[in-house]
């Protein structure tokens, strides 16, 4: 065999045997996961078990899942652009507390696509680097710096819905948008240091008239916070249906 024909064939070998190495990785799954059945009379119970059993891995990540660490939940930037020339941006968002959700509901429907669920969190820390222009309440803001915040009793309901699609001969369900139904911020209360740079009382009172009215405020801006913890809740739990097939996950 020429050297040409070595090269060929060795690339033609190269080509068939990645993806096939490939899918050996995608079809693997942790131990510690208990799948549902389709046909399953207690579907939906399984469900809740096998959430219930992945919860105390979910801190440090599932890799096999393409699941990141959520404690702390990592997210690089999110935007607000509430209209009225209010604009905020937080930066380097780390998000502790997420991975000790309540389970209130989780429903699959794997007939209409959708997946609904009611979580609620107990206690929720966001630590990040803000950015705030614009006018909140009397206040006309222009600052930056480090910002803390802590909420505890916080709810979402919501229903995510997807279509199905092949690939490879297999059946995937791709997540398409997440509809937030209802939101519960719970008990909010943020530390925007920094506020006023050359001013740490004023920075200070005003963290004080902010938090007083951090429900109102968080309700005035809810449109925007449902688009982003949406999109969070989506790219998160589409990482699983991305890598794995319907039947892969919920076998017959």
């Amino acid at each position: 065999m020429c050297f040409e024909r070595r090269i060929i064939f060795i690339v033609a070998v190269v080509s068939f045997l990645v993806p096939l190495c490939e899918s050996a990785k995608v079809k693997k799954f942790p131990p510690y996961i208990q799948k549902c059945r389709q046909n399953d009379t207690d579907f939906q119970k399984c469900l809740y078990r096998a959430l219930e059993n992945i919860k105390p891995y979910l801190k440090d990540g599932i890799p096999e899942l393409r699941l990141p660490k959520m404690s702390p939940l990592i997210l690089p930037e999110v935007g607000i652009d509430a209209g009225a020339g209010f604009i905020a941006r937080f930066e380097n968002c780390e998000i502790y507390g997420a991975d000790k959700f309540v389970i209130e509901k989780f429903d699959v429907s794997l007939e209409e696509n959708k997946i609904k669920f009611d979580m609620s969190f107990p206690h929720i820390r966001i630590k990040a680097r803000y950015y705030i222009f614009g006018k909140v309440m009397f206040f006309n803001l222009d600052g930056s710096g480090p910002a803390d915040g802590n909420i505890t009793d916080c709810r979402v309901i919501a229903t995510m819905n997807g279509q199905r699609f092949y690939q490879q001969d297999k059946q995937y369900l791709k997540l398409t948008e997440t509809i937030i139904e209802d939101i519960d911020f719970g008990k909010p209360n943020f530390q925007f240091y920094e506020l006023f740079k050359n001013n740490p009382e004023l920075t200070q009172q005003t963290n004080k008239i902010l938090n007083a009215n951090m429900v109102e405020l968080l309700t005035d801006l809810r449109p925007t916070l449902e688009q982003v913890i949406g999109n969070t809740v989506l790219e998160f739990i589409g990482r699983v249906f991305q890598r794995f097939s319907i039947e892969e996950l919920f076998p017959r």
